[in-house]
């Protein structure tokens, strides 16, 4: 299946759980973008979270890498969605709800620099994360943590629930299992 349509169903998915969370929240909804198909991820859950007229914001680190990525970014951008770059100097403002969109299951490394101040500033706000496919810094095979982690409210994973799921339960919050078109592994 195309990227950018798996991208799209999961976004999707993604978005109809932080409504439900948004229900029980006020404020604005800040979505913190990496780089990678994460990133892209974010940058699709908040066309559909502004399409659903809540108010949504994006908070960057670096641009997106891979055409389904910049694809997303490009539309977020063409609808004039607010899109700053993250930096712990100014962060994005007060969040009602963070969705964090920033690493991916290809994390496999310790997280540093701005990802790092980045994931430290999603848990000090205060706001409930939702996080995107697993919680940013964890590793998806072991489930541990590479040198910090999100630690997340709500986790929307995708097609089945990753393998270190079971070890990172402390870091996961509740979790949803989405599909998104695509089969479930063997």
């Amino acid at each position: 299946m195309p990227r950018l349509l798996l991208m799209e169903n999961a976004a999707a998915a993604v978005a109809r759980e932080v409504l439900l969370v948004a229900d029980r929240h006020v404020g604005e909804i800040v979505v913190v973008c990496g780089e990678g198909d994460n990133g892209g991820d974010g940058f699709a859950i908040a066309r559909h979270l502004a399409v659903a007229g809540r108010s949504v914001r994006m908070a960057t680190i670096g641009e997106p890498r891979g055409d389904a990525p910049r694809t997303m970014a490009h539309i977020a951008r063409g609808m004039g969605l607010p899109i700053t770059a993250f930096t712990p100097v100014e962060p994005p403002c007060a969040p009602g709800i963070i969705v964090d969109a920033l690493l991916g299951t290809g994390c496999d490394r310790a997280v540093v620099g701005r990802h790092r101040e980045a994931i430290e500033w999603m848990n000090g706000c205060g706001a409930p994360i939702v996080s995107v496919d697993l919680p940013s810094g964890i590793d998806a095979d072991t489930g541990q943590p590479h040198g910090c982690a999100v630690r997340a409210a709500l986790t929307v994973t995708f097609v089945a629930p990753k393998a270190g799921f079971e070890a990172a339960a402390h870091w996961l919050g509740a979790v949803v299992v989405a599909g998104i078109g695509a089969p479930a592994p063997q």
